[in-house]
């Protein structure tokens, strides 16, 4: 009748025949138990209504940021570093604004309601940065008589606090 031996040093396998396989500091034969992962607390749903306020508006900022720079034909509004500039503030935890140009005209003066050609972004952005503060990072123009304003999450003006990203 064969006997069992087990002499092995830690991480080699066993010399015997009849020994089980083993690594490790186990030893061959021996039983451990498996337990399972079980969460310390639970949260309800509530408690994430600003993390999901959060991941909603910079997945908005990135849709808004694509719809500028997709679809068919020759891209105008945007160049690819411009395009870069953009996601970047996003990146940096900015939110993306889109305006059409009435509501540019209702929220932000009469500036806006010129022709979109008619207004340069960097003054544009110098208005916006008087009159919310320097929350507002960037303005460009946008596809289709759009505005984009770029703007940081604690500007909490009138137009960016009741903004839906939808």
């Amino acid at each position: 009748m064969p006997t069992k031996r087990n002499y092995k040093t830690s991480g080699q396998r066993s010399n015997t025949r009849n020994s089980t396989k083993s690594f490790g500091g186990t030893r061959a034969g021996s039983t451990s138990t498996l337990k399972t992962w079980q969460p310390s607390s639970t949260y309800a749903p509530t408690k994430f209504s600003t993390h999901r306020k959060q991941v909603v508006a910079k997945i908005a900022s990135f849709r808004t940021i694509n719809q500028q720079i997709g679809g068919a034909g020759k891209v105008t509004a945007f160049s690819p570093s411009n395009a870069n500039k953009w996601i970047n503030l996003v990146n940096s935890g900015n939110a993306v604004y889109k305006f059409n140009g009435m509501q540019a005209n209702r929220y932000f003066g009469k500036l806006f309601s010129h022709p979109i050609n008619a207004v340069s972004p960097s003054i544009a952005l110098k208005t916006l940065q008087k009159q919310f503060g320097t929350g507002i990072k960037a303005v460009t123009r946008g596809k289709g008589n759009n505005w984009l304003i770029a703007a940081s999450t604690n500007v909490s003006a009138s137009p960016f606090r009741n903004y839906n990203f939808g």
